[in-house]
């Protein structure tokens, strides 16, 4: 395996190397958000949990709640529990509270997001930088020896040919990552607006929301 990661890295030429950290970083930043999104990544349904959290409640069992809460989402469960935590507050207050520390919240995780969009749209621009300093070198090749070498005509082509490969590959991967990343993400801001709003119903119209 070595060996071949080894002899692309040779065919491949100077290119790979920008190519390869536009890569590492782009992964870095994609998995390092997927850690902040925090536990149930891959949860679809919140609707249950908010029942729960909504039953403990209504049974004046603020503890159990929060335990609830804890097994939601980073961003989700964050809300929650900052809710329940000021409970005592005017509704005003808490809605105003509310917005703007998930915001921020919101805002430290799509905060990479615009950078690996810009990573996967270099990585195919650098594959073709790749390309035509492949086929420079083939042409040079051609100037100095003719068309008798094949094996340096081989190498300026397969240059060409590993450093577009490289670049598009690491670019569909980016963007596959990058736009289920960035359609989570909304994902959860939308189930913390609605699990928020109906702790809030809870707290402050607890017969109409128990209705």
């Amino acid at each position: 395996m070595f060996s071949v990661i080894y002899e692309t890295w040779q065919q491949g030429g100077f290119v790979l190397i920008p190519i390869l950290l536009v890569g590492f970083w782009g992964f870095w930043l994609v998995l390092s958000t997927y850690v902040e999104l925090g536990a149930g990544l891959w949860q679809t349904n919140l609707n249950p949990l908010f029942d729960r959290v909504r039953g403990s409640l209504s049974k004046g069992d603020v503890e159990g709640a929060k335990r609830q809460a804890g097994r939601a989402p980073q961003l989700v469960g964050y809300g929650l529990s900052l809710a329940m935590d000021n409970r005592g507050l005017p509704e005003t207050e808490l809605r105003r509270l509310l917005s703007e520390k998930l915001a921020f919240s919101l805002f430290n995780l799509e905060r990479h997001l615009p950078l690996v969009r810009v990573m996967a749209g270099a990585a195919p621009l650098l594959g073709l930088l790749g390309t035509v300093s492949g086929l420079i070198h083939t042409f040079q090749v051609m100037t100095e020896y003719g068309n008798g070498n094949a094996t340096l005509l081989a190498h300026g082509i397969s240059e060409a040919l590993i450093a577009t490969q490289s670049g598009l590959l690491l670019a569909i991967v980016l963007i596959l990552l990058g736009q289920r990343l960035e359609g989570r993400v909304h994902w959860l801001q939308n189930q913390a607006e609605y699990g928020i709003t109906m702790m809030l119903n809870q707290i402050y119209y607890p017969q109409e929301g128990g209705s």
